[in-house]
This record gives C-alpha cells, sequence and structure tokens, in this order.
C-alpha cells in the first residue's frame, strides 16, 4: 500500500504544468493594445496561462524565438462554397494564420445551410466556417433571374428562406446589388430581406449597388438597409471603381464617418485597389 502510494505522488509530481507552452513570443492579442512580450500556455485546448511563465512545465515547449503570436485571424469576406469540400483542410487559409472565415458575401450563399453545416462537420474542416444568407441566391430560388420587381407573395417567400436560413445559423444577409439578379430588385425589396434576418442580432454586408460615380448614393442605401431593418452594416471591399474618379474615397470615407456620428452601426472592409 505505501509503495503504491509513493508511485501515484511521483507520478503526480512529475505530472506537466501545461499541454503546450510557447515561451519569449511577441504577442499580438487582439484587443488593439500593442504588442507585449510573454510566454503563452496551453491545457486541453485552451489558453491557460499568459505571462512569464519561468519555472512552469508543458508536454511540449517551443521556443518563439521572438516571432509574434496571435490568435487566429478571421477574415470576414470569402466566397468558399464549393472549393472548400475539395480542400477541406484549407491549407492556404491556415498557413496565412486565418482559422475563421466567414462565407457567403456579395449575396451568393448556400440557402441549404443547415445540411451544408453537417457536410462540412462530416469531412472535419480544418477552419472555423460561418456564412450568410445571400439575397442573390434567395431571389434565385424564388424568381430565377427574372428581372423584374419582385411581387408581395415572392417578398414572403423569401424572406421564409431568409428566416430558415438565420435559425440554422447565418450570420447575417448579403447582398450583391451589382450583380445578376440581385441588380433586378429595388430597395424595399432588400429592407424587407434583411428584416427577417434583423430579428437575430446579425449583420448586414454589402457589395453596393454602385462602386462608381454613384457610390455616395449605395453608400446611403447601404444605411437605410440597417437602419430599417435593425441590422449592422458591413460595406464590403470599399473602393472606387472608376479610374476617372480616383481619389474620391475621401468623400465616401467621409460620408461614413458621418454615418457613425449619426449613430449608424456601419463599417468597411478593403482589399488592396486603386481609389
Amino acid at each position: 500500500m505505501r509503495l503504491l502510494l509513493f508511485l501515484s505522488l511521483a507520478v503526480a509530481a512529475s505530472a506537466a504544468d501545461f499541454d503546450l507552452l510557447i515561451r519569449h513570443a511577441r504577442v499580438v492579442d487582439g484587443t488593439g493594445n500593442p504588442w507585449f512580450r510573454a510566454d503563452v500556455a496551453v491545457k486541453a485546448g485552451r489558453i491557460a496561462a499568459i505571462g512569464n511563465l519561468t519555472g512552469k512545465t508543458a508536454e511540449q515547449t517551443i521556443d518563439a524565438k521572438d516571432r509574434v503570436l496571435a490568435p487566429g485571424f478571421i477574415d470576414v469576406h470569402t466566397h468558399i462554397e464549393g472549393a472548400v469540400e475539395l480542400n477541406p483542410q484549407a491549407a492556404n487559409f491556415l498557413y496565412q494564420g486565418v482559422t475563421s472565415v466567414i462565407t457567403g458575401n456579395c449575396g451568393g450563399s448556400r440557402t441549404d445551410l443547415a445540411a451544408w453545416f453537417k457536410r462540412l462537420e462530416e469531412i472535419r474542416m480544418g477552419l472555423n466556417v460561418g456564412s450568410l444568407v445571400g439575397h442573390n441566391a434567395v431571389r434565385r430560388d424564388v424568381m430565377g433571374t427574372a428581372n423584374r420587381k419582385a411581387t408581395a407573395e415572392e417578398i414572403t417567400k423569401m424572406q421564409a428562406i431568409v428566416d430558415q436560413a438565420m435559425r440554422d445559423g447565418a450570420v447575417g444577409f448579403s447582398t450583391g446589388l451589382i450583380y445578376i439578379p440581385g441588380t433586378y430588385s429595388d430597395t424595399p425589396e432588400v429592407v424587407a430581406l434583411a428584416q427577417a434576418a434583423g430579428k437575430y442580432n446579425a449583420v448586414y454586408a454589402s457589395h453596393m449597388r454602385d462602386e462608381g460615380r454613384k457610390v455616395k448614393e449605395a453608400i446611403t442605401e447601404a444605411v437605410t438597409v440597417g437602419k430599417e431593418s435593425g441590422l449592422r452594416v458591413q460595406i464590403s471591399h470599399f473602393k472606387i471603381d472608376t479610374p476617372a474618379i480616383w481619389g474620391y474615397s475621401k468623400e465616401t470615407i467621409a460620408l461614413v464617418e458621418q454615418f457613425r456620428r449619426e449613430g449608424v452601426d456601419v463599417v468597411v472592409d478593403q482589399y488592396p485597389y486603386d481609389h
């Protein structure tokens, strides 16, 4: 009995403090604060400690050698539908530090989200995946590519698809109002569908109706949709696509800042582009 007790105590005493210990890292923690030097410990798949962990042990130790250590990046604008099933490991994202993505942008998405999410679980995706429900996909399900305004009955059907997608886990509603068939819609239609998502504390992400000479009107439309639906507004790839007016982004940024001062929850994302 005494021997068994001694052995159990010895095992307990020699057990490592953590599963993984990353030492000597420059930590960027995602809060917006400046980076700081620290050790980071992981146990049972979760961060267990951050700081000076001298004297602590781990099953595996990595010397970061003053490299940057950060939480996985979130790419809020992707179009992975279709391709992701062919490459479930998603190494192209992971090698860039991206561990979570939002897809379904610009009005294009799956509308059978419950089945799709189940499929992603079955193929053991290497990424965390969230999806918007896209206006173009929803409109195509109900109206095909018809070049006309939606009837009241069609809007009701589209609202039902949006509502179901939100209950199935969509993180918001997206539009691609420069693309067919979304370009055939009017603002009241977009507002009506956004309102179906508005009950779920979600986001409205828009590839706007115009990114050239009528861009201010397009920004105002996006903000109007957000105001009337209760959705937070995310304007996608904020830019000027007309070379003759490059430089006009000073005006469009000022307009967004004006709406923000007025209390509108509107932000933008951007990729490299002339402005």
